[in-house]
């Protein structure tokens, strides 16, 4: 998978993204974010498409749970990340399974650091 980073993107930008956008435009949005935005505003995202019909979607969700665990600690509810990302560690595409493997890594590292609670 080739891949590079997405351009910054406003809030409006994203949440237009979000609600309506290709699978490509959501993963994309969400990665962008991940640079940008409040973590748990971004948490809450993650858990409405946690389940989007669209594997590429679904694999933006993986790749930024665990980076939101880890730049987000303290703002976040760390057990919400590590439910959402186990959840996609049996994704039926392959390459969102792989990622969600590494964000159940990130978020049980920073729950080592940081405990559960949130902030």
């Amino acid at each position: 998978m080739k891949y590079g980073q997405p351009p910054p993107m406003s809030r409006g930008e994203l949440e237009r993204a979000f609600r309506g956008g290709s699978g490509e435009s959501i993963r994309d949005a969400l990665i962008s974010a991940s640079y940008s935005e409040d973590a748990s505003w971004l948490l809450d995202w993650c858990l409405k498409l946690v389940g989007d019909e669209r594997s590429i979607a679904r694999y933006g969700v993986a790749v930024v749970l665990g980076h939101i665990a880890i730049d987000g600690l303290g703002e976040v509810d760390l057990m919400r990340c590590l439910e959402a990302a186990e959840r996609l560690t049996s994704d039926p595409d392959e390459a969102t399974r792989l990622a969600a493997r590494d964000s159940v890594d990130d978020v049980l590292h920073a729950i080592r650091l940081h405990g559960t609670s949130q902030s």
